[in-house]
């Protein structure tokens, strides 16, 4: 984000064609229409019992799912290639055109390698040894991180190398986990090869819970996912640089987030596997007091110097982006309490629930943009998004208190008390610190408001672990561990 970000966002109109682009690559995340999640929950399950057969059964029978429709994307990938026009409007010919068509033409060829990510985030997910392939990924996206340097250099803007450069690598990282599973677990891939085809009776097994996942796919997609294309596609590329500098924080913070609560999510299942009702509420209470103040401090922090950042990182011509990154960035505060309780929801196959509660909030959220776009521009856009997280929060702790069966005081006090005093310090210290913030585009000035928001932090966390009894007990114990 600091390195990629400022090299090829300095050419604001192939920036926007970039990202309209790169956006449609985000519904390849819900190209198995549900079946993914559902395979993954009972294969965890099948695993806690011992189950292998039935293991590789439900990831092929889902991969062939995948497969299916990862090959109709790259299809319109390839469609869409020889004519961008149709998802990008104003589009200038010439440069313009040809990145469009090249980048279009890239996602066609390099879809399938979805397929493969899957198979290894499941395989080593249900093991609860994600970390595993999130070490192989950070190697990769170093190599990409530095890869700039070379793409991007003085006088040379290649943006198209640049992005066959990422898709290979990031093949490169799949082959080396499939290599690591196989040497880690003796991974029998020749069952597994054998087992990627349709499969009746995992089918009527998986479909209840696959087609409500697909519904919420839907939804999610309508109201998380559509904005750079609506964007794109209505509106211009110029106006989706300014929003994507907003959305690329808040894709960060949702990458963040992911790698904060991925260890957590394979868990839910062994507790159902098991039928340990008292036992996934213990953890799921300390996952949100462990987790609340990871979330909710940085974001915070984010928050308050947001203009100096963005000045500083991207420079004054995205000044647009400040307000729309704000409002975005803040989506994410009550992630510590969403994350838990939608896996929950989803382990327990409470379906009913998740489908109401998805059902409103695209409806919501599309109406909100249409009826305050004509004043709000692209605003809207943001500031919907946080009224339908806020919303979506509010609702989904009303749902963790009844099922930790604790009463609202006892939760605000658990979670929020520790965390009053180290809040108040942080607030108080950054609104003075950040009239002192420099304004101008420059790795210096970048480097200034990220190590002060970053001291901040850090003191606000040495704060907290004095008052936080839960916090302390649970750094004291990972300390242990290592002695």
């Amino acid at each position: 984000m600091f390195i990629v970000v400022p090299y090829i966002s300095s050419n604001k109109d192939i920036f926007g064609v970039y990202t309209i682009c790169i956006s449609i690559t985000l519904f390849l995340s819900y190209a198995d229409l549900g079946f993914m999640s559902a395979g993954q929950k009972y294969a965890a399950e099948h695993l806690v019992r011992g189950e292998a057969d039935m293991e590789a059964k439900l990831i092929g029978f889902v991969s062939f799912i995948l497969l299916i429709f990862l090959i109709l994307f790259s299809l319109l990938f390839f469609y869409l290639s020889l004519h961008p026009w149709l998802l990008i409007r104003k589009l200038v010919p010439g440069v313009e055109f040809s990145i469009a068509s090249t980048l279009l033409l890239i996602l066609a060829i390099s879809t399938p390698i979805n397929l493969l990510q899957r198979i290894v985030q499941i395989i080593f997910g249900i093991r609860l040894e994600g970390y595993i392939v999130q070490r192989i990924n950070i190697i990769g996206s170093l190599i990409r991180i530095l890869s700039v340097l070379w793409f991007f250099r003085i006088g040379h803007y290649n943006i198209v190398g640049y992005f066959i450069f990422a898709q290979i690598i990031l093949f490169l990282t799949v082959i080396i986990a499939l290599i690591s599973a196989r040497r880690r677990y003796n991974y029998n891939f020749r069952l597994l090869a054998i087992s990627i085809w349709f499969s009746k009776e995992i089918f009527s097994k998986t479909k209840r819970l696959a087609f409500s996942g697909l519904y919420l796919t839907i939804v999610w997609i309508l109201y998380y996912e559509m904005d750079p294309t609506i964007i794109g596609k209505f509106i211009g590329a110029k106006e989706v640089a300014i929003y994507a500098i907003g959305l690329t924080l808040l894709s960060f913070f949702r990458g963040v987030l992911g790698i904060l609560f991925f260890p957590f999510n394979n868990r839910w299942f062994h507790f159902i596997g098991a039928n340990d009702v008292e036992g996934l509420k213990t953890f799921c209470l300390h996952v949100i007091t462990i987790t609340a103040p990871l979330v909710i401090i940085p974001i915070i922090t984010i928050t308050i110097f947001i203009k100096s950042f963005i000045l500083s990182w991207v420079g004054v011509k995205y000044i647009g982006s400040v307000d729309i990154a704000r409002y975005l960035v803040l989506c994410n505060l009550f992630a510590f309490i969403s994350y838990p309780t939608s896996e929950i929801l989803f382990a327990q196959e409470r379906l009913r629930l998740i489908t109401i509660f998805g059902t409103i909030l695209p409806f919501v959220y599309w109406v909100g943009i249409v009826l305050t776009y004509p004043y709000l521009g692209l605003k809207a856009f943001a500031i919907f998004k946080l009224f339908i997280f806020g919303i979506s929060g509010i609702a989904y702790g009303f749902i963790i208190i009844k099922f930790l069966n604790i009463s609202f005081k006892r939760f605000l006090r658990k979670i929020f008390q520790p965390m009053l005093l180290p809040i108040i310090f942080l607030f108080v210290s950054a609104f003075i610190v950040k009239g002192f913030m420099p304004y101008g585009k420059s790795s210096l000035n970048l480097l200034i408001v990220t190590t002060t928001a970053g001291c901040l932090m850090l003191i606000t966390f040495i704060l907290l672990y004095f008052s936080s009894t839960d916090i302390r007990k649970y750094i004291v114990k990972i300390f242990q561990q290592y002695e």
